[in-house]
């Protein structure tokens, strides 16, 4: 089974987070329900780690069609009012055939 995160040099490095319950189902429905479940996966990941959402430093968003950012924005954004430096980019293809991945680098 793959880690979903790993501690390095003071830093939490997550694996890329999808739109998946705890159980590894796939959650179906709007970009706001899927980002919903990535920051709250991504916030039990990080607790664990000894860190929190307020210590993320970078975030890379996957996504298949760029058109979905102002809804993934719209969770999103009042997620990290620090503001993280973040990047996106617009894939053909991502694991499990979802239509949006994020990774996360935060610090402990």
């Amino acid at each position: 089974m793959q880690s979903q995160a790993i501690k390095a040099a003071g830093q939490v490095w997550l694996s890329g987070q999808i739109p998946a319950d705890a159980q590894g189902n796939l959650v179906k429905g709007s970009t706001v329900e899927k980002t919903k479940v990535i920051i709250q996966n991504t916030k039990a990941i990080l607790q664990e780690a000894g860190s929190g959402l307020d210590r993320v430093v970078k975030v890379v968003v996957y996504v298949r069609d760029a058109s979905i950012m102002p809804d993934f924005a719209s969770v999103y954004d009042p997620a990290f009012p620090h503001r993280p430096a973040r990047s996106m980019v617009e894939v053909s293809k991502l694991p499990a055939g979802v239509d949006i991945q994020v990774d996360f680098i935060a610090v402990v």
